[in-house]
């Protein structure tokens, strides 16, 4: 009993330090990671991993208060802004212990104002020149303001000055960078003209970059209508302005924007352009949604590594976003929150040489520290070798990230176009498939049908002249044996009525206008075609979906496929129309009957009961080149049920043609009256089963 007694403590003492070491795990690691693509957010093994977190005890030991900037230099020394305290500290780079200790401290003994040109007022913005200069954009003084490697005063740039600049100019530096001409770059406090581009010593040249207006909708409708007069007292759109700048070792210019909606980054190229990321959205969609989505995303700065990847922080979520030089999300990782790892109102971020990644936090003054993880390394190798194109070295590079995350969707792209680059198209396509790359596959696609087509042209054009000799003769033989036996006689069997409902099928799309006529006048038509036309084109609707080609699909996969969607979206049209439709013409003294309504508007699917399906198998053998020719098809058969709707209404209702239209037009407008009459239901709905769920959770903890 003993014996047993013992085991069992044993057991139970395993599982409790299993157990701490997972939370100690999760602990060092307290948030999602992933990578955006193009459907939405992929979950990958963690990237970044904290190494540490720079925290002084005091003010005298380099304690930071409301830091707004952080600079590494090519020494992984650290500078940043100690904002609150009106002052600079100096880090030192990480020792052999993992240890961060303080270098310096750069602060007046006086104020600017009696006189003391050392001394800083709220600084927002540092960057640090490659002799060892650290450029200070001082922020309550309204300057910039130099100092020596050591900490002594330099230089105090005056406000610049131009005639470019209005009368309203008011002088309010927030970051500040320098590119490798010398050329200074300042974000100025809520300046719309863009970033101050000035000289070496201080002068204005030119605003760089300048934001374009983003003009809603209506507005843009208000200015296309009102003229100035108009306009005149209406607020004025202005561009939005930058909070945070970069400058690259490859002399771009990097910044971040004010603004929620695109461009919230920019990577700006010598002449003032967008590059790679022009008109690109960085807004999260999974982060807002998972946090309930009550607030907009804030992109505060941008930092770059050795490497041309492009890091962004969030400090709405706290989130981290890195980027490779092509504009793709390689990672997504780190949270807000005061816990071990997460960021507290972060205010800048920065790489070293080691690629570890800095996190200034506002919010709790100190700095949390990532290093990469094997995973993240391994990418950025492999990434390094592909975009300099060592392909043949990034392949095996790129199956070791596959083989820790088999989705990760920039290795199997890259890994496809290198079987592309090496004319193995049937492998290349298979990663392609696996990544969800319609565009990629539509490329090898096309050489394998090449391919394909080069090799089996022969036996193709002879099966297509065997096929239409044969049909030629077929019909040759028809009809001599009508010219000398006549008609056959008309036999009725099993297969008599399927003839007769084509038949009928085939007059709507041969002669739509006495077809409707008939139903009204002549009580042709009937419930039976009604209800096997809807069935059919519901049946074609879902199967359609699943035979469109994977290229068509946009790469998305099939399991993505919702049939009841389908079948909603088949028949709910039908019933909304007709049901909108009688009661309009009931209004306007239509002759039809409802059930001349449900049957004309039944026999108006006709052509997508015909033509959806085959279309659909037809994009199995098309490529994104022809994509024009099937969108076009696919609109002319819209626009055909839109004109069998139309001759439907005139000919069943007995309008004029001109009435007819007018109808149509208001069924239409009743149409879209009952979606959104619709959607407000289901929005209030949905909120009201909310608030009952919620309050039965509430009343249970009561309970």
């Amino acid at each position: 009993m003993k014996k047993k007694t013992f085991k069992l403590l044993i057991l139970m003492l395993i599982v409790a330090l299993f157990v701490t070491g997972v939370a100690v795990v999760n602990a060092r690691e307290p948030y999602a990671s992933y990578y955006l693509g193009d459907n939405g957010a992929y979950p990958i093994p963690a990237p970044y991993e904290v190494l540490t977190v720079i925290d002084f005890k005091t003010t005298e030991e380099g304690r930071l208060a409301n830091p707004e900037d952080i600079f590494i230099d090519d020494n992984d020394v650290i500078y940043v802004a100690d904002t609150a305290n009106d002052r600079i500290v100096i880090i030192n780079p990480m020792d052999e212990t993992g240890t961060y200790t303080l270098r310096n401290i750069i602060k007046g003994e006086g104020s600017f104002s009696s006189g003391d040109m050392s001394a800083m007022k709220t600084p927002k913005g540092i960057y640090v020149d490659s002799d060892g200069s650290i450029l200070v954009a001082d922020t309550g003084n309204n300057r910039l303001v130099e100092f020596t490697k050591y900490g002594f005063f330099k230089y105090s740039y005056a406000s610049p000055t131009s005639t470019i600049l209005s009368s309203e100019f008011n002088y309010m530096p927030l970051k500040v960078t320098k590119d490798t001409r010398g050329y200074i770059y300042v974000a100025n406090s809520s300046d719309s003209n863009g970033i101050l581009m000035l000289d070496n010593d201080g002068a204005f040249r030119q605003y760089f970059g300048a934001n374009k207006v983003a003009l809603s909708f209506w507005e843009s409708i208000a200015r296309l209508l009102w003229d100035r007069e108009d306009r005149l007292g209406t607020v004025v759109t202005l561009p939005y302005s930058f909070n945070n700048i970069y400058a690259s070792d490859d002399g771009y210019i990097y910044a971040t924007t004010t603004t929620v909606t695109p461009p919230q980054v920019r990577k700006i190229n010598a002449g003032g352009s967008d590059v790679v990321y022009a008109g690109y959205d960085f807004r999260d969609t999974y982060i807002t949604r998972s946090q309930g989505g009550t607030a907009a995303q804030n992109f505060c700065d941008v930092s770059v590594d050795k490497l041309n990847n492009m890091l962004i922080v969030d400090q709405q979520y706290g989130r981290i976003y890195e980027y490779d030089e092509n504009g793709i999300n390689l990672f997504a990782f780190s949270t807000n929150g005061n816990g071990y790892g997460q960021l507290s109102l972060p205010s800048g971020i920065e790489v070293d040489s080691q690629g570890r990644v800095y996190v200034l936090n506002k919010g709790s003054g100190t700095i949390t520290v990532f290093q990469t993880t094997e995973f993240a390394a391994q990418i950025h190798d492999a990434n390094a070798m592909y975009a300099q194109g060592k392909y043949q070295d990034a392949f095996p590079l790129w199956q070791k990230v596959l083989d820790r995350d088999s989705y990760y969707n920039l290795a199997l792209k890259n890994m496809g176009v290198i079987h592309m680059r090496e004319e193995e198209y049937n492998d290349a396509i298979k990663y392609f498939y696996q990544a969800e790359d319609a565009t990629l596959a539509s490329q090898a696609f096309k050489e394998i049908r090449s391919e394909f087509l080069r090799q089996h042209f022969p036996l193709i054009a002879s099966i297509l002249v065997g096929v239409v000799v044969l049909w030629l003769v077929l019909i040759s033989i028809k009809q001599a044996r009508r010219r000398k036996y006549g008609p056959p006689p008309e036999k009725v069997n099993f297969f008599t009525p399927v003839k007769n409902f084509f038949g009928r099928i085939k007059n709507v799309l041969r002669h739509p206008i006495d077809t409707f006529e008939a139903i009204r006048y002549e009580n042709q038509g009937s419930y039976a075609d009604m209800f096997i036309i809807m069935i059919v084109w519901t049946v074609v609707n879902v199967v359609s979906a699943y035979c469109v080609g994977f290229i068509y699909r946009g790469g998305t996969p099939l399991e993505f496929i919702r049939p009841m969607t389908l079948i909603l979206s088949a028949v709910l049209p039908w019933l909304v129309v007709c049901t909108v439709n009688y009661g309009v013409t009931t209004i306007m003294y239509g002759e039809g009957r409802l059930r001349d309504v449900f049957i004309g508007g039944a026999y108006c699917h006709v052509p997508l009961m015909l033509f959806t399906l085959p279309l659909s198998l037809l994009t199995n053998l098309l490529t994104l080149d022809e994509a024009s020719l099937y969108n076009l098809i696919n609109r002319l058969v819209y626009v055909w049920v839109g004109l069998l709707v139309y001759l439907c209404i005139k000919s069943i209702h007995g309008f004029h043609p001109v009435k007819a239209v007018v109808v149509t037009f208001v069924t239409l407008i009743g149409v879209a009256l009952v979606v959104l009459l619709f959607m407000i239901v289901y929005g209030m709905a949905n909120q009201l089963f909310d608030f009952v769920t919620q309050f039965a959770k509430e009343l249970s903890y009561l309970v």
